[in-house]
């Protein structure tokens, strides 16, 4: 008797339980906030359904965007800039300025 179509099935079906999901989980935890341990055992457990549930969580790289503030320098740079070209008057320059350093 040889192997047959059943228990090939059968084997692919234990390959992908206990050996593809966990690597998968492994590689993808690593991109992830969760770690790679975290996504080899939701791979291991959880199989497909961990695999999902990890590319539900957040990359390690998505920070949220946040602007910086302009320095001081900067800001007074700006204005100076907007007074040379003519866009304000000293008075709106010398008052922005008295605000910047206050």
């Amino acid at each position: 008797m040889g192997i047959g179509t059943p228990e090939i099935i059968i084997l692919l079906i234990i390959l992908c339980i206990y050996v593809l999901f966990p690597i998968w989980g492994y590689v993808e935890g690593k991109k992830r906030s969760v770690g790679p341990i975290v996504g080899l055992l939701l791979g291991a457990v959880l199989g497909i359904i961990g695999i999902i549930i990890l590319y539900h969580t957040p990359k390690k790289d998505d920070q949220p965007f946040s602007f910086q503030s302009p320095s001081k320098a900067d800001e007074l740079q700006k204005y100076k800039q907007l007074l040379d070209s003519g866009a304000i008057t000293e008075e709106e320059y010398q008052t922005q300025k008295a605000k910047i350093l206050s």
